[in-house]
């Protein structure tokens, strides 16, 4: 049985709002960030008060938006992203062009989610278009797959939160054994997913992936390009 971890209800209600500002291409009066993160006004207000007065978040006529400070706390992963891209970019460019498919760098977003930095497309019409700066659930797709099988911590923090259905606890074992993760339309019908583990220093750092139509990108090809993907030498630096 899961055991739910302690929330901070303040916190998360901060973020809420956060994620409405990132989420938001002007900036966004009291009455719209009540409305979409589901609060009070005077809540909100106190909340977005306090963030103006830290910096995290900027008030004008027109409106809330993210404060300047932001960026501070960003620009260390952005940096780390940046490095992770540019070590990796020439394995992403191979499997592109073995493929003729687009090729995937996700990074973990947290301990439900995992986030897209980087992708190689082809000039494929069968083939899936990038989504870059998405996120997408760990449980439900092979490169979610293989971050939950490939990192403990990440692992035992996930179990905390969710029960694992026994079938995805054979199929995590069997992600470990070889190596890499299968998706044959289980996210999505007509389409088949690759992905395996990257490593810098020794640390997990990013799952690299491969997508396609299921017609094209076949059981038996799949395991062919782990084959050799898991063969090429920056894959495990």
């Amino acid at each position: 049985m899961s055991k739910e971890t302690k929330r901070i209800q303040s916190v998360e209600r901060s973020f809420s709002i956060l994620e409405a500002l990132s989420l938001s291409e002007q900036s966004l009066s009291l009455q719209n960030i009540s409305e979409i993160v589901a609060l009070n006004k005077t809540t909100v207000h106190g909340l977005l008060a306090t963030m103006c007065a830290l910096g995290y978040v900027n008030r004008t006529k027109q409106g809330y938006s993210l404060g300047l400070r932001i960026r501070e706390l960003f620009r260390p992963l952005e940096q780390k992203d940046e490095a992770i891209r540019r070590h990796f970019n020439g394995l992403l460019n191979q499997m592109a062009q073995l493929t003729n498919n687009t090729a995937y760098l996700a990074v973990k977003g947290g301990e439900q989610e995992y986030l897209y930095i980087d992708a190689i497309e082809r000039q494929n019409p069968l083939t899936i278009r990038s989504p870059r700066g998405r996120r997408e659930g760990l449980a439900t797709s092979a490169i979610g797959k293989v971050f939950l099988a490939f990192d403990k911590e990440l692992l035992r923090q996930f179990r905390l939160q969710t029960s694992l259905p026994p079938e995805l606890e054979k199929e995590l074992s069997q992600v470990l054994t070889n190596g890499y993760s299968l998706d044959l339309e289980q996210a999505e019908p007509n389409l088949n997913c690759l992905a395996f583990p990257l490593y810098m220093a020794g640390e997990l750092v990013a799952v690299a992936g491969i997508s396609g139509a299921a017609t094209e990108l076949t059981h038996q090809r799949l395991i062919h390009f782990a084959e050799v993907f898991l063969k090429m030498p920056n894959t495990n630096s």
